[in-house]
């Protein structure tokens, strides 16, 4: 039998590039040609049906290979069955894929992954069956044939009991490979693996803790076989530089990141660059210690809200310790450990004054540099999540079918009487501009001492608005008065830069992310006209992936030097650097 195991569709068909996260809110982007996020439970169904099956398994990938509905057809080829892991925002474009090859050769389709499971009735009207909860040893029923009434975890029936995550073998990496996936914010080359499962908290807007588990569910793998996995990964990709640990959290259980950090180091493996979504009450000074000793250079807290009323609408519970946040972030710094937040505005509970002290916060962290990265969402009722069904109950969401907004990306989907949705906006700016401002200001002193000795006066330069807004202000900044620059960006950059005093002229291409097709012939052809002595292109990691785009566009301007700038302010001529094409 020729089953296919597909990851959702790439690109929809307004055009948007889909980002897949399977445990909060998928979302499109414009322009995105940068896979982030590796589907994990998916990948490990794939791995186990090979393991445990005689078909002819293959994994596909249409959100790794930017694959529209059409170009993904192509590649299916004539599946007998079809596995399908889709999201609230990919469903409409997941959906015409699989119904597609139902019609044309009879295909079987078994649908996974949050909007399935939290909408089953929906999605059965085209496929076969919906897998719910941990699905992978149900697929592999099904797969095997057990009759489907008779399957613990197949809708209808009950979600199977929480498996032993050390029975499943190591995730896909033969028909992908792992490195591809590059989440945009790790610094290195880092592959991402999964060192434990579930989550002991139930935050409203998680799909992970009623759709996935919906019990206390917390599980480590056994240490020796993560380690054994860092080591069979680094020896098939000797260009990996380390790991992003991105399951719901990492560090529940002190004993086990003081197991994990210590088998790390006997093996030899703490030359590799780490890094882990963790949940900051959780942690204290020792596991932070033996963490850092392993190799571990950053942390992802989920901060969420800076509001206690907030906190306790969103049921965060022992999550949220604002004074522990400032402890561990503190100390952190101090023995040189980076820490990414994320935080949302619009949530249960929310209104304008309450997420103003998530900004203040914000903004705080950042100005004394305790906060090096953030990710700002608007927080998104999620279908199958306590927050949506709450708002449904509440008539907060308006009937609709159209599942395109709920990303948390820019849209607001909940007409709070007290809150509207401009204001939301207005916040959502508010917190980007916080983090601008804070991180701008505590980097300004050693960004001043790098960026003036590669200033030459009178030149032309152009800077490529590619990076957060605070790195363009303080290039500007360090400029001035020697040069004035002009920047290249989208429309929404132009009310952030046109009060700094180096800025020359603004030209924009739009609206997304940079690339080729972004640009238009007649803007390309004037910026080639003014023959710039120099281009900036700021980035934000060291190896340069999901900057491509952006090199290629810089080059395309013909300037006579292209220079790299990174977060200290440390320029590189891009001629010295190897880049992948």
């Amino acid at each position: 039998m020729e089953i296919l195991v597909a990851n959702s569709v790439g690109v929809d068909r307004d055009g948007y590039h889909m980002v897949h996260v399977p445990s909060r809110w998928s979302l499109g982007i414009k322009n995105f040609t940068n896979c982030g996020y590796y589907p994990w439970q998916l990948a490990y169904t794939s791995s186990l049906l090979k393991r445990d099956t005689p078909h002819n398994i293959r994994f596909l990938d249409g959100v790794l290979k930017g694959w529209d509905v059409d170009t993904y057809l192509q590649h299916a080829g004539e599946p007998d069955c079809l596995i399908m892991e889709s999201s609230t925002r990919t469903i409409r474009e997941d959906l015409r894929f699989a119904a597609t090859l139902k019609e044309n050769f009879g295909t079987r389709l078994i649908f996974t992954g949050q909007h399935p499971m939290s909408q089953p009735e929906e999605v059965l009207k085209i496929a076969d069956h919906v897998c719910i909860g941990e699905y992978e040893f149900s697929v592999l029923d099904l797969v095997c044939g057990k009759e489907p009434k008779n399957i613990a975890g197949v809708f209808p029936n009950e979600r199977r009991k929480l498996i032993d995550i050390n029975l499943l073998p190591f995730p896909e990496d033969d028909d992908i490979s792992r490195i591809d996936y590059h989440e945009p914010n790790c610094r290195y080359r880092q592959i991402q693996m999964y060192g434990s499962r579930g989550c002991p908290r139930r935050c409203n807007f998680c799909a992970a803790a009623t759709l996935y588990y919906d019990e206390l569910n917390w599980r480590p793998r056994d240490v020796d076989n993560i380690v054994k996995e860092i080591q069979t990964l680094s020896e098939k990709y000797p260009e990996m530089e380390g790991v992003f640990f991105d399951e719901e959290v990492h560090n529940i259980k002190k004993s086990f990141n003081i197991s994990l950090a210590k088998g790390i180091r006997q093996a030899g493996l703490q030359n590799l660059k780490y890094e882990a979504m963790c949940e900051y009450a959780s942690l204290d000074e020792e596991a932070m210690e033996e963490m850092r000793a392993a190799g571990y250079y950053k942390i992802r807290f989920g901060i969420e809200t800076g509001s206690d009323r907030v906190a306790e609408k969103m049921t965060l519970g022992k999550k949220h310790d604002l004074g522990k946040l400032k402890t561990m972030v503190e100390f952190g710094k101090s023995i040189g450990m980076l820490f990414y937040g994320t935080i949302s505005v619009g949530g249960l509970g929310s209104d304008k004054d309450e997420d103003q002290k998530t900004i203040d916060l914000v903004y705080d962290l950042a100005a004394k540099g305790w906060l090096d990265e953030i990710q700002v969402s608007i927080n998104t009722p999620q279908p199958g999540t306590d927050f949506y069904n709450f708002c449904e109950q509440e008539s907060l969401i308006p009937p609709s079918n159209d599942w395109q907004g709920f990303d948390g990306n820019g849209h607001v989907v909940v007409n709070y009487p007290h809150y509207p949705e401009e204001e939301i906006q207005a916040s959502f700016r508010k917190a980007l501009n916080a983090f601008d401002l804070g991180k701008g200001k505590a980097q300004e002193k050693i960004f001043a001492e790098n960026t003036n000795a590669h200033i030459i006066p009178e030149s032309k330069i152009l800077i490529l608005r590619c990076v957060r807004i605070w790195m363009i202000r303080l290039i500007l900044e360090n400029l001035y008065p020697k040069n004035k620059a002009d920047v290249l960006g989208q429309d929404i950059s132009l009310n952030d830069l046109k009060k700094i005093s180096g800025l020359k002229d603004f030209y924009s291409y739009g609206s997304g992310f940079f690339s080729t097709e972004s640009i238009s012939l007649e803007l390309m052809q004037k910026l080639k006209e003014k023959q710039y002595d120099l281009v900036l292109v700021p980035v934000a990691n060291n190896h340069l992936d999901g900057f491509q785009n952006v090199l290629e566009v810089a080059q395309l301007i013909e300037p006579k030097n292209i220079s790299l700038v990174y977060p200290e302010g440390r320029f590189e001529p891009f001629e010295n650097l190897p880049i992948n094409t």
